[in-house]
């Protein structure tokens, strides 16, 4: 089955993919509804992924200074302080293993890797 996945606002104070993003699920649903062709085979036979706030505690942040005061960090980084264009955990190398050994899809589902501790 054919699969993607668009993911905007890693960056709280990029607000255009946000914003481009929800306006595409607008147009999905909307042209689904309306029996679109194009759109409702798409929307049926394809598994969508859409995120349009990654980092909606950046974009709360940079939303509250506005964008004249905000600068142009803030916003970049979670709460905890994690900016999250460089701290995608490694899920790649575990599923690589499990497969290596075998374990894939009975002990080591792929459709929901955990993320490890490290």
């Amino acid at each position: 089955e054919p699969e993607f996945r668009y993911v905007a606002g890693m960056h709280g104070n990029e607000v255009l993919g946000r914003e481009l993003l929800l306006n595409l699920m607008e147009f999905l649903c909307r042209e689904f509804r309306l029996g679109n062709p194009r759109v409702v085979q798409l929307v049926t036979d394809t598994r969508i992924h859409l995120l349009p706030s990654m980092n909606p505690d950046g974009y709360e942040t940079a939303y509250k200074l506005g964008s004249e005061l905000a600068g142009w960090a803030m916003g970049r980084w979670t709460y905890e302080g994690i900016d999250l264009n460089h701290n995608f955990a490694d899920l790649n190398t575990a599923l690589w293993d499990a497969e290596d050994k075998e374990l894939v899809p009975h002990e080591f589902p792929n459709h929901y890797i955990p993320i490890p501790e490290y």
